[in-house]
Formats: C-alpha cells, structure tokens, sequence
C-alpha cells in the first residue's frame, strides 16, 4: 500500500461526502427519485394538450390573446418548434428550481437545519398537484418559479436595505399575476412583509412595539402600501391590456369572490360528520375525521421534558404556517366561482401552491406525533424522528411512481385509441358517434371533446369527429347536452369544427379488450415490448369495439 497516497486519496473520499452532504444536491436527488418517470410520457397529452398539438402560430396567438395571456401563444410555439419534449424537461426543471428557491427563502428564516431541508423534500415529493404532468400547464410552474423568486428577492432587498432590488420583486409580482391562481395567494407576501417589519421595529430603538394596537396597525400599512396595492394595480392593467374576450369572456376563470360557497363547503362538512338520514362516509367526512384526529394529537402532552414540549410547540407552528399556506393555495378555486370537491383537487392545475402549506403541516404533524411517543434516550428519539420521516419520504417517492404508471396507462389508452380509429375505416367518417367506455384513462379523469378530437386528427388527420366519454354524455343527459354545454369552445381550437353535431349518427362504443385483466400488468409487458420489439406492438389490442348501433340509414 501506498501511504503517500493515502492523505490525497482521504481528501478525495471527505470532498465527496462533504458533495452529498449538501442540501441541494439531497434536495434534486430525491426530487429526481420521484419525478424522473415524468420523461416516460415526453411525447404524451393530457387534457387541453391535443388543443396546443399541432396548432398553428397564428390560431395559438389568438386563442391565448382571447383568454388575456398573448404571451403564452409564443411560448407554446417556441416549445413545439424545438419538441414536445421539452415541455417534460421544463417541468421537470422549473419543478426543481422552484422547490430549490423554497429552500432558500427557508433559509432567510429562523428555521432549524433539519426544518429547512425537511420542509423542502416534502414540497418536492407530496402526491399534490398532478396536473404539472400536463403541457397545458407548464407555464403555470414558470409563473410560480417568478412569484417565489420575487418574494425571496424582496426578502433580500429588506434585509440590505435595497430599493432598487425591492422594486424589481414588485415587478417581478406583476409579471407573475398572469397566473391568475397566484394573486389570492399574494396575501402570504404581505403577512411575511408585516411579519419582518414587526421584527426590524422590535429590534430597533424605535418604540413601535409600546404603541397602540391602531399605532402599530398604521405603522404596518405604511410599510406595506406597495405590496397591497400590487393585486390592485395588476387588476387594472389586465382589465385594460389583457381583457378576456371569446370563448373566454363569459365568466371564465374570473375572480368573483362567493361567500356562499365558501359557506356551502363548510356546511358541506358539517353535514357529512353528522348525517341525518343515516351514516355516509364519504371524502367530506373522511377530511373532518382527519383534521379531528390530527387536533386530538395536536393537544396531546409529550412525555417527555423541556425538549419534547420545545418540539411540540415547534410542531404546532409548522401546522399553523401550513393551515395558512394551504388556505391561500386553495383559495384560487374558489375565487373564480368554483365550487372545490375534494376528490379532483389532486389534479386541478389551480392548486400550485398547495405543496408549501402541506409541507408545514405534514413536518408539523410528525414532529408531534413523534414527540408524544416515549423515548427515555434523546439520541434515540432522534433517531425514531428521523426513521420515521425517511419512510415517510419514500412512501411519498413510490405513490408518485404510481402517479406517472396511472398517467402512463392513459398515454396507452390514447395510442390504443388512435390506432383503433386508423385501422377501423367506419370509424374514420362524421357519420358516426364513437363512446370511450374502456376506463383506462387516468384518475378517472373524463376526456373532453378536444382530447377524443385530438386523437382523432392524429390518426386521419380529419377535424371531423364526434367522439364522448361514455360517462361524460350520461351525465350530461346524452351527447347532444354534453355538446352543449361546451359549444363555445368548439371550432379550430378543439379540433372538432366540421363534425356533424346536429344529428347523431350510428354509435359505436369502445370497451377495455378482453385480455386486459390487469391494466398494470398490460402496461408492464407493453413498456418491455416498445423496448425490445417496437414493430411487435400493436396498441389497439388494448381497446375492443361494439357496433354500429344505428336506428335510421344514414346516407354517406
């Protein structure tokens, strides 16, 4: 053995470990365990993705233009000239920025270590917010990128006493607003604002904290004028440079506050948790059951001393920092006049921010949790915390493994779809209505008109189909009311502005095919044979088709 190489060989081996001792690579390591898969579905669409797929410049420019953001019309258009794959790496990369400046504004605070790092896995890895997958809403991630990166510049600006930095995070602010869902949640910048102006007066010779209550109110409002003009100031620029006009001018997706909804859900609740025409548990109650247990654990005494009663109380905070975040998260939903279930709210592209306030309350539940289990060793305690919250982490890594699988099953359904369609001749004329009954499409998801439109255009290249989710037309009372309630949306932008609406032809319905016992096992075995034998697969095998069921002859 060489021991002149020893020292340097040691020096190599400590300047490794220090590599992964550091946070951000920690934090884009477990980031990557979870959201790597998300470049299996690089060529996949979702929701209103086929409605972008394929599109020209200019009807991108004006549909965007109609709904008050000309400028995502370029930047889809600028995406699709480079590829489609590009929305899954920006996703993935503007994923990880934003959950890397989350760690840095931690970072300004006066969290502990373990906090800062802990609250970042858990925003990076919750099961919330599955609708970044979807293309469509890759710019909702860049405008969320904007908006933290500004508030972690003004939270630099004040602490070096910048105003020109301070100014450009205002800016920033605005820019950000395009993403409607973000101007509710603006509310967190004022309180952080209140929070550290509150701290610089304390601390200062001022003598800001022996006034009044209507003193300090005062003092604050003057400190923060600016921020809480902000929303004000973007409303106006927006009413008069970016107006919804279209298809988009009816009401859609514009911020009308309703109290009364926001009184049904809780009303919602309340009946659920004590029904009076006998016991239903369903998602309502199943959320009250939760938020009374976690209440129960929240007021239980730890065992132990000063430390567990330090750890407590430091739970209780995380808890009421997340119930906060989570509260302006959610809030866009229902500002735009939309009453939230709660089953969906795991996909809808309004819910960015939920990940941050599920964060603090996730870590703030565990640490009291944990706290109230004896453990006589300290060293021990921390041990179990930090077992704990490692198995935690991974549950969390796997359940977004089945996330990407279930949205991946979908991508198979709409090749399946696509191919059933170019190989069935019938299938490819106006004449006919085709029904989507194979429940292999995500989440339970229902498929829209530009979705079955889409796919259709992928395989005949025709912008005349009449395609339904067989459970979308049953709930809205058949396919000539689902048609109905969505014609402002049809035309070029859909894909559907030729078929044939007035009169339904012969229907054909499309079933799950016989060999699928198992859709996880089918997606398994495909994945393998696009791998090794690409020419083998044959992705209608997947889907199989009843009919025509026709009552009157129709004439080609």
């Amino acid at each position: 053995m060489d021991v002149t190489r020893l020292p340097k060989e040691q020096h190599e081996m400590r300047a490794i470990k220090g590599l992964f001792e550091r946070a951000e690579l920690q934090i884009f390591l477990v980031y990557s365990a979870a959201h790597l898969p998300i470049f299996l579905l690089s060529s996949a669409r979702y929701w209103d993705d086929w409605s972008l797929s394929g599109a020209s410049k200019e009807m991108l420019i004006s549909v965007f233009t109609q709904a008050g953001f000309p400028l995502l019309g370029y930047y889809h258009y600028a995406v699709q000239l480079i590829g489609w794959w590009l929305y899954a790496f920006s996703t993935f990369a503007l994923g990880y920025l934003i959950i890397h400046v989350f760690y840095l504004i931690l970072k300004s605070f006066d969290f502990s270590k373990f906090d800062t790092k802990a609250l970042a896995f858990l925003a990076a890895i919750l099961p919330i917010y599955f609708a970044r997958i979807a293309a469509i809403n890759n710019p909702g991630l860049f405008f969320l990128l904007i908006f933290i990166f500004s508030l972690y510049i003004y939270l630099r600006s004040v602490s070096n006493k910048n105003t020109y930095t301070e100014y450009l995070s205002y800016a920033l602010f605005i820019f950000s607003f395009q993403f409607n869902a973000l101007i509710p949640s603006f509310l967190l910048v004022f309180f952080i604002a209140a929070f550290l102006f509150h701290r610089k007066a304390d601390a200062s010779t001022d003598p800001i904290h022996h006034r009044g209550y209507l003193s300090k109110f005062a003092y604050f409002i003057k400190r923060t004028a600016a921020i809480v003009l902000l929303p004000f100031l973007y409303a106006i620029i927006q009413h008069f440079l970016f107006k919804k006009t279209g298809m988009f001018a009816a009401n859609y997706n514009i911020i009308d506050i309703n109290f009364g909804t926001i009184i049904s859900e809780i009303k919602v609740i309340i009946l659920y948790s004590f029904p009076y025409d006998g016991i239903y548990i369903g998602n309502p109650v199943a959320l009250a059951i939760f938020f009374a247990a976690s209440f129960i654990v929240y007021l239980i005494r730890p065992n132990s001393a000063a430390s567990a009663t330090e750890t407590e109380c430091n739970g209780k905070g995380l808890i009421g920092i997340g119930v906060l975040l989570l509260g302006l998260g959610g809030s866009a939903y229902v500002l735009v006049g939309k009453e939230p279930s709660y089953a969906p709210w795991m996909a809808t592209r309004f819910q960015a921010l939920l990940p941050f306030g599920a964060a603090f309350s996730t870590l703030g539940l565990l640490k009291i949790i944990c706290a109230v289990f004896p453990a006589k060793n300290p060293d021990r305690r921390h041990r179990m915390k930090v077992a704990s919250f490692a198995g935690l982490i991974a549950v969390f890594i796997v359940n977004w493994w089945f996330v990407y699988a279930t949205f991946y099953v979908d991508h198979l359904r709409q090749e399946a779809f696509a191919d059933t369609i170019k190989n069935t001749p019938s299938l490819q004329s106006r004449n006919y209505v085709i029904l989507d009954r194979s429940g292999l499409n995500a989440f339970d998801t229902m498929p829209g008109l530009g979705e079955y439109a889409g796919l259709h255009e992928a395989a005949t290249g025709k912008h005349d189909a009449l395609i339904l989710d067989y459970a979308s037309m049953t709930a809205y009372g058949g396919w000539s009311g689902f048609v109905g309630n969505f014609k402002r949306f049809l035309g070029a932008w859909s894909k559907v502005e030729n078929a044939a609406l007035d009169v339904p032809g012969c229907l054909y319905i499309v079933n799950r095919g016989s060999e699928v016992q198992s859709k996880w096992s089918y997606a398994v075995s495909v994945f393998i044979v696009k791998i090794t034998d690409p020419e083998r697969y044959s992705a209608r095998h997947l889907l199989s088709l009843d009919g025509p069921y026709c009552q009157t002859p129709r004439q080609m």
